[in-house]
């Protein structure tokens, strides 16, 4: 079987779920090529990336320029070099792009150009942008079906820009909508999603490989808590910080370790020296595997508290959570968006209010001085993890999904 994956870029580190799916569809014996629109160019790079050669099996569109003017030469010379090469394809290319129920789309003409040609059993796009794409791909006989996995962003941010109608046209001739959280699935209805068209289906982690260990207060040691993702202002790392900040005051002894990188960064900095924190926050970066992995076992306590940005976006199912509770960390968190599923609040870990420090403060002394409860939320998130998120499972029931259509 032959599939496509559609994505906006890859392989990026924020992104690890779609590079995972990926390596076990290949273990399964599956054809797996990825279409992207650019490499974001991480200092790092998953090892999955690396064992699989997905680089090998990935090709990027052509660039398309910001410049208005200059897009508009570039495409015209797109669309001549088709109609030497591909003369019937780049006509309907261009047609079925001008009828586009949600309207002309370079990406999605450029993406038809550069796949003319290939033929898929299946596309499968992550997020519903690369949806979209995906119709006009399957319109021109490019994939025989259309699979589309939505996240988090794409069913709110995305469509409080562009309209509530904007996968209208994805929805009536897309043939499967998978969902990875309840939260998800209930906003695609509310955009008009066929629900005999939608299967839940977990992001997953490969749970095996993650080792498990139960976490206990070591006498003299420094308690460490760790956070991972894009430094952006979803993710509420100044409300971590700020609830750090306090802490501190009852518990000195801590650590507080941040993972990855993005535009905030340097205000994040700021805020640090602001609050004095400079000796026990440690940014790191993007890190490998290895480390990473290092980081998840030496640490002790997971801190997520993600939030509903400026511009309306949200996280999914927070995979990073999942991840945290395979490696036995109490993990604290929000109560945002699909976290509720991800995390069992009081058995698991804990959630509060979204951009709320003292709260967060509150239940981080909590767990401080209740280190004895450690082991008991690890087991618990292990078990949680190897229940619903295992990759072992849920990458063989999307197997059976591309057979069944």
């Amino acid at each position: 079987m032959k599939i496509a994956f559609l994505v906006k870029l890859f392989p990026a580190m924020s992104e690890r779920f779609v590079i995972d799916q990926i390596a076990g569809l290949l273990d399964l014996g599956l054809d797996v090529r990825i279409f992207a629109e650019y490499n974001p160019g991480d200092s790092k790079m998953h090892t999955a990336v690396q064992h699989y050669d997905l680089l090998k099996r990935t090709r990027y569109i052509p660039s398309i320029p910001v410049n208005k003017t200059i897009r508009r030469f570039k495409t015209l010379g797109l669309l001549c070099r088709g109609f030497v090469t591909h003369p019937v394809f780049t006509v309907q290319a261009l047609y079925h792009n001008l009828k586009a129920e949600s309207g002309f789309s370079y990406p999605a003409l450029y993406y038809a150009l550069t796949l003319a040609g290939r033929r898929f059993d299946i596309l499968h796009a992550h997020f519903g942008p690369s949806g979209n794409i995906g119709v006009l791909l399957r319109k021109l006989g490019i994939g025989r079906k259309l699979v589309t996995t939505f996240h988090g962003y794409d069913v709110t941010a995305y469509t409080r820009r562009y309209g509530d109608v904007v996968y209208r046209e994805l929805f009536r001739l897309g043939d499967v909508f998978t969902y990875n959280s309840e939260a998800t699935r209930d906003r695609l209805r509310v955009l008009g999603c066929p629900q005999e068209k939608m299967v839940k289906l977990p992001m997953g982690i490969d749970v095996e490989r993650i080792p498990f260990r139960a976490r206990q207060k070591k006498a003299g040691q420094p308690v460490r808590i760790l956070s991972v993702g894009r430094l952006v202002e979803m993710k509420g790392r100044e409300y971590a910080l700020r609830a750090i900040a306090q802490v501190r005051r009852q518990f000195p002894n801590i650590e507080y370790t941040i993972v990855g990188d993005g535009p905030l960064r340097e205000s994040l900095e700021l805020l640090i020296k602001e609050l004095e924190l400079n000796r026990i926050v440690h940014f790191l970066g993007w890190v490998d595997d290895d480390a990473l992995d290092q980081l998840y076992q030496s640490c002790d306590l997971f801190l997520h508290p993600s939030v509903v940005d400026s511009a309306g976006n949200m996280e999914g199912q927070g995979l990073v959570l999942v991840e945290a509770q395979a490696y036995g960390l109490p993990v604290i968190a929000t109560r945002h968006n699909a976290f509720c599923e991800t995390v069992m609040d009081g058995i698991t870990g804990f959630l509060v209010e979204e951009r709320n420090v003292e709260s967060l403060t509150e239940i981080l002394g909590q767990v401080l001085t209740d280190n004895h409860k450690w082991a008991q939320l690890g087991y618990a998130g292990r078990k949680h993890a190897e229940t619903y998120y295992d990759q072992k499972k849920l990458i063989p029931v999307l197997r059976g999904l591309y057979a069944d259509i």
